[in-house]
């Protein structure tokens, strides 16, 4: 086998994969460019708690108006802004997610 086909089928081998690899419930992995989005993007475990975090918060908020909804809105953000400055520290960005997850399922 040539090395150029040999490459184009590890190419098209690694490109079959790709689509499984690039979900996640709260953002495009595909375009992840953050060191914390790129972690999630490369975990399965961090992938379903994204998943999970995800449908969670979303649920909630569209059942909230008003002011509760900018609380949840407000909380999520800066959730978001200590996700992020974990990095790619696999333990920090699991933790965040646990930690939200049940404060998503706490929400009053």
């Amino acid at each position: 086998m040539t090395r150029l086909r040999a490459a184009c089928l590890l190419t098209a081998s690694l490109a079959a994969l790709m689509p499984l690899s690039a979900q996640a419930a709260s953002f495009n992995c595909r375009l992840a460019d953050k060191p914390d989005e790129v972690l999630i993007c490369q975990s399965r475990e961090l992938s379903a708690l994204d998943d999970r975090m995800s449908s969670l918060y979303f649920t909630l908020r569209n059942r909230l108006r008003g002011l509760q909804r900018s609380a949840l809105e407000t909380q999520q953000t800066a959730w978001l802004r200590g996700r992020m400055a974990c990095g790619r520290d696999y333990g920090c960005v699991l933790n965040a997610y646990n930690s939200q997850i049940q404060v998503l399922l706490n929400w009053r």
